[in-house]
């Protein structure tokens, strides 16, 4: 029987929730050597900040936001 692996990303936003982002779609992705800032889209029409530091992956956060506040960070 033939094995499959997965390319899953599962992570845990600040707010608790738990996510794949392998199954979002990657609207905005910037990385310089120290760590990438990428804004992935969920099918439910939230989004995901994903900030990822290379250097130690404990400080990662991931910050869900819905279509509300992403319209307040649009304004600011």
């Amino acid at each position: 029987m033939p094995t499959t692996t997965s390319n899953r990303e599962l992570i845990t936003t600040t707010c608790g929730r738990q996510l794949d982002l392998s199954t979002t779609e990657l609207v905005i992705e910037r990385s310089n050597s120290l760590f990438s800032y990428n804004i992935h889209k969920l099918t439910s029409g939230e989004y995901v900040i994903a900030e990822k530091f290379y250097a130690n992956p404990f400080n990662n956060r991931y910050i869900l936001l819905n279509d509300d506040q992403i319209e307040l960070l649009r304004h600011l």
